[in-house]
Order: C-alpha cells, then structure tokens, then sequence
C-alpha cells in the first residue's frame, strides 16, 4: 500500500510538472505574440511558415521592382507628353510661317523657336531616370521581375520611340520633322515655302500620330504594372493571413487555456499537499 502510494505520488508529481511546463508555454505565446517557438512545437505548420516567409521575402523584391518601373513608367509617360506639345507647336509655327502674312523677321523668330524645340526633343530622347539609367534604352528595355513568372518593361526603345517613322517621302526620324519645318519656313521664296511646308505639314501629323501610338503603348506598360501590383498585393495579404493563422497566437483563446490550466494546477497542487500531509500511521489504520 505504501508502495502504490508512494507510485501515486510521482505520478501527481509529473502531472503538476507537465501542467507547468504548458501554463510556461502558454504564457510564452501570449507575451511572444507567437504559438509555434519551434519547429517540434508543430513540424508541418513550422515548414509552411518557413515556405511562406521565403514567399514573403520574394514579394517585397518584387514589390520594389513595380514601384521602381512604375515610377520609370511614369516619367516615360510624362516626356511623351512633353514630345506631343512640341509637335503640336511645331505644327502651328508651321502653319504660321506658310502664310504670306509672316514677315522675314516673324520666320526667323519661328526658326529659333523650331531649334530651340528640336532641342528639347533631343533633350527627351536622351533624359535619364534619377539612378541616371537611361529613360529610352538604346538597348532593349530591362525585363523586371514582378512575380517568379512574369517580367514587364517600364518602356521603350530608344529607336522605337523616335526612330524608324514612314513619312509620305522616306522613313525617317522626328528629329528630321523639325529639321524639315525650318527648312520650310526659311524659304524666301513664298511660292517654294508654301510647297515645302505642306510637306512638312503633312511629315508633322504622320509625327503627330507616331507619338500618340507611343504614348498608348506606354499606357499599357504602365496598366500592366499596376495590375502586377494589385495582383501581388491581393496575394500577400492571402500568405500574411495564413501565416498569421498558423503562426500567431489567439490571445483571447491563449488566456482562457492559461486561467484554467493554472486553476487546474493549484486544484492539484492543494490536493497533493493535503493528500501528502497525512503520516504513515493514517495509512496503516
């Protein structure tokens, strides 16, 4: 009897431990914020919480690559912008000059003008990002990797932006439009201007239309890239939450399994204490 007592005694003994040692790990989740401490607490939840913050990892580089082209996109889009107001103005100076009205002084006021604006086109054709790459690679656009399967470009070829045009005389590049318009309006002779500015005029709307077609094109880059951020957004707030469900402890539901694992363990404790306070005589009787 003493033995089987004595049997009993340990076994109480290790329940209490044991009770302990889950009220210690419950109270680590809840000051940790986290349920799984290690990988033997829950081997396939630890494995997936360590595939998805390999994931995670990956997106936050990707999420910087959008944002880089995005910003590159939207550069890109803005001097396009800019090139299509220098068309335009280039068309009326055109039209300006052509007429019989315009005085020699007027035409060479419009030819500075149409120097000044082939120069800020060649300004655009050769404009850098802030990191100083250029804005129009000469060189096929940089592939950015927006996810593990797809890569996008922020923008275009340098050649394919502004070179490579078919005019009603030749292909050519738009720098040569401008280069027309003013040979056009420096003519003396009004009868040749009129001639050589309505081929210049007719140059300038094929330019005109080349930009436009460029500007679209860049347009769908751009809604490209903020579908690949929606999309890799959507998806990172599906792997947080997942992780969150395996990794994160429910504090609500930690403390309640804290309260009544401790009310369990001082029920035990007293039990144990008053049960052990009898002396052998009491078992012998």
């Amino acid at each position: 009897m003493i033995s089987a007592t004595r049997y009993s005694a340990i076994a109480q003994i290790n329940r209490q431990a044991k009770l302990g040692e889950e009220i210690a790990r419950a109270q680590t989740e809840i000051s940790t914020g986290k349920k799984v401490q290690k990988a033997s607490d829950d081997p396939i939840s630890a494995a997936r919480i360590a595939e998805l913050r390999r994931v995670q990892a990956d997106q936050v580089t990707w999420s910087r690559n959008i944002q880089t082209a995005q910003s590159v996109a939207a550069q890109v889009d803005t001097q396009m912008g800019n090139m299509a107001d220098i068309f335009n103005r280039v068309k009326e100076l055109t039209l300006a000059g052509r007429s019989d009205s315009a005085s020699p002084a007027d035409r060479a006021a419009m030819v500075l003008e149409l120097q000044s604006l082939r120069t800020a086109l060649s300004n655009i054709s050769t404009a850098t990002t802030p990191t100083g790459q250029p804005l129009f690679p000469t060189d096929a656009p940089l592939q950015i990797s927006v996810s593990s399967t797809v890569r996008l470009a922020a923008t275009a070829q340098r050649s394919t932006v502004f070179e490579g045009i078919a005019y009603t005389h030749g292909t050519g590049d738009l720098d040569d439009v401008i280069g027309t318009a003013i040979d056009a309006i420096s003519t003396d002779d009004a009868t040749a201007r009129r001639a050589a500015a309505d081929i210049a005029l007719s140059d300038i709307d094929v330019a005109v239309q080349h930009v436009t077609d460029q500007r679209a094109a860049q347009g769908v880059r751009a809604q490209q890239l903020d579908v690949a951020a929606d999309t890799l957004e959507g998806v990172s707030t599906q792997l947080a939450e997942e992780r969150s469900s395996l990794e994160d402890t429910d504090v609500a539901a930690a403390i309640m399994k804290l309260n009544a694992k401790t009310l369990t363990l001082q029920a035990a404790q007293a039990a144990f204490a008053k049960v052990n306070s009898n002396t052998l005589f009491d078992f012998l009787r």
